[in-house]
């Protein structure tokens, strides 16, 4: 029995990945072991793992609980199973699971199995996308009740409605990574939602400036600053093209994934000099497109820009990618 061992900083991450592509043995807890953490993976799995120390379990701590799919064994024929997905994503205690049209008429007992299985969950809602540019999600209520919830993410509470705003595991690692290098200093939070990237910033900034557009979200925002007991973070309901306060910032975050369009008033929000965070989806084949748009808003002002960083965040889509470049801009 298999398990990938990584140090504590890094179980989150990589539990996500084997989640999220199958590895992980739903049959085995993960394990502590002083500094390290053991998560258990499924045999095959090991070449997605290549990074880190893949290790024989002697003592596996056995999960006595049945999961969602063996519960769905006796209510779905057989030739369906392989369309179920493998995994769902929770937030607070809502879950929130994508399926294909070949089960759809097994879509509640899916939803009641995922319930069965978890006993945290307390509604299970289907994803059908999102719409337009705040990217509204789209959902459909399978089993339970109740669509508002708290969720916690690296010690920071974030309340929110699922049908009315959207909330992103996988960013997870970025939003503590901009977090921590914001010990300090004044930031300015182009697209904040609920506090994606507000909350945990604020944690560790001097100041934060948090600018959001959808009512909904901004409603939200002002209750999750409530609820992590902030007192540094200065909420603006608007427009990010016409509400950025200039001159102010050592650091600029642009979360969203469509704003290029914002680059050149994220960079006059900057005072004189600062770090520039800007978020884009881009396909593979366009890889650069992200660094030449900063590089070019900067010259419009008359700036200049070291790229300090262009890393991935995730996967967006079959050969497009979420990514995030790390500019110096002076």
């Amino acid at each position: 029995m298999k398990a990938v061992k990584v140090r504590k900083e890094k179980a989150e991450e990589i539990r996500i990945l084997a989640e999220k592509i199958g590895a992980k043995d739903r049959k085995r807890f993960i394990k502590v072991s002083g500094d390290f953490v053991e998560i258990p993976i499924l045999d095959g799995y090991e070449e997605y793992f290549n990074d880190f120390e893949i290790i024989e379990q002697t003592s596996p701590v056995e999960n006595p609980k049945k999961g969602f799919l063996e519960i769905l064994e006796n209510s779905v024929p057989r030739e369906h199973l392989k369309f179920i997905p493998t995994s769902y994503k929770v937030i607070g205690d809502l879950a929130i699971v994508k399926l294909r049209e070949e089960v759809n008429e097994y879509a509640n007992e899916i939803a009641n199995a995922i319930m069965a299985s978890n006993p945290r969950i307390r509604a299970v809602w289907r994803d059908l996308g999102k719409e337009g540019m705040i990217r509204k999600p789209k959902l459909e209520l399978l089993a339970g009740n109740g669509s508002e919830t708290v969720h916690v993410e690296n010690n920071c509470l974030f309340k929110l409605d699922l049908t009315k705003v959207m909330f992103s595991l996988g960013n997870q690692h970025e939003r503590q990574r901009v977090a921590m290098m914001s010990e300090g200093e004044t930031v300015v939070d182009m697209f904040a939602g609920i506090g994606y990237f507000t909350i945990p910033i604020a944690k560790n900034a001097e100041k934060v400036y948090a600018i959001e557009i959808n009512a909904d979200a901004y409603r939200y925002l002002l209750e999750n600053i409530r609820l992590n007991k902030l007192k540094n973070v200065i909420p603006i309901l608007g427009d990010s093209m016409f509400v950025t306060p200039e001159s102010v910032a050592d650091r600029v975050v642009m979360g969203h994934i469509f704003c290029q369009d914002f680059l050149e008033t994220a960079i006059k929000a900057l005072d004189k000099k600062g770090i520039l965070h800007y978020h884009e989806s881009t396909p593979l084949k366009v890889l650069d497109r992200p660094v030449i748009r900063v590089q070019k808003a900067c010259r419009r002002l008359g700036k200049e820009c070291k790229i300090l960083n262009l890393r991935k965040v995730k996967n967006y889509a079959p050969g497009v990618v979420h990514v995030v470049v790390d500019a110096f801009v002076y």
